[in-house]
């Protein structure tokens, strides 16, 4: 597994750009230093060019009208150094290729997306290095603390997951408060009989307290059933309503 690093460098501006090796060729195993210039008589490359009037160029081409094997070959002829060409009007990587035999290309090639490309074909020419490409690898190192920490990590997930589930389901049992204070309550005026209780404190109604009246029309203190309701569940269990009594 390997990632390629920024290559081309701008001497005059120390500027650097990203590009991507071709796949036919060779490989950039040094550092190639050149002067970039745009072909003037094929800018796409397709064509055999006379060289320009400087030592060591690199040829700067369009993509489109002819293969990139074929690109190259035509500045290979040109006394090119190597190519790197590129896209104006679409941003995005493009990997090289080419079908058949390539083994008479012996010049380098990358290319770069639109950014890259509009800006080397605005610098003109200038000297530019196509630097090594650098490669990270993983080591043996990297491997076992990915293959250690991974299954932690989707243990971890796997309970984050769970865990945001559970607040939600909890959420939806829950009833809004607005509801539960709109449920009808009124204030007992008289005293309770023996064995009228609140099912949730199990302590006896007094004179004057509070009573909220469900739908099922059982009832209960007013600040335990809004507890209950709006905290634990938004009903009330059997068990509590076969203990709660009518006032």
């Amino acid at each position: 597994m390997a990632t390629i690093q920024a290559t081309i460098l701008v001497l005059s501006t120390n500027d650097t750009f990203l590009d991507r090796s071709a796949l036919f060729g060779p490989r950039l195993d040094t550092i190639i230093v050149g002067n970039l210039s745009i072909p003037a008589s094929s800018r796409f490359g397709c064509t055999p060019v006379d060289p320009p009037p400087i030592d060591d160029w690199i040829a700067l081409v369009e993509r489109g009208h002819c293969s990139f094997a074929e690109k190259v070959r035509m500045m290979q002829q040109s006394s090119a150094k190597a190519v790197v060409i590129g896209d104006p009007h679409f941003n995005g990587w493009i990997t090289m290729y080419a079908t058949g035999e390539t083994e008479d290309i012996q010049i380098p090639s990358v290319y770069v997306a639109q950014y890259e490309f509009r800006e080397l074909q605005a610098i003109g020419e200038q000297p530019i290095q196509l630097i090594k490409n650098k490669e990270i690898r993983w080591s043996f190192t990297d491997m076992m603390v990915v293959i250690v920490l991974s299954p932690s990590i989707m243990l971890f997930i796997v309970y984050f997951a769970w865990k945001c589930r559970e607040y939600q389901r909890r959420i939806r049992d829950l009833a809004p408060c607005h509801v539960v204070a709109s449920l009808p309550s009124y204030r007992r005026e008289k005293s309770p009989m023996v064995g009228e209780e609140c099912a949730i404190c199990l302590e006896q109604y007094l004179e004057n307290e509070r009573i909220r009246t469900l739908p099922c029309r059982h009832e209960f203190h007013v600040h335990c059933i809004d507890i209950w309701l709006t905290t634990r569940k938004k009903f009330v269990s059997p068990t509590l309503s076969s203990h709660s009594r009518q006032g």
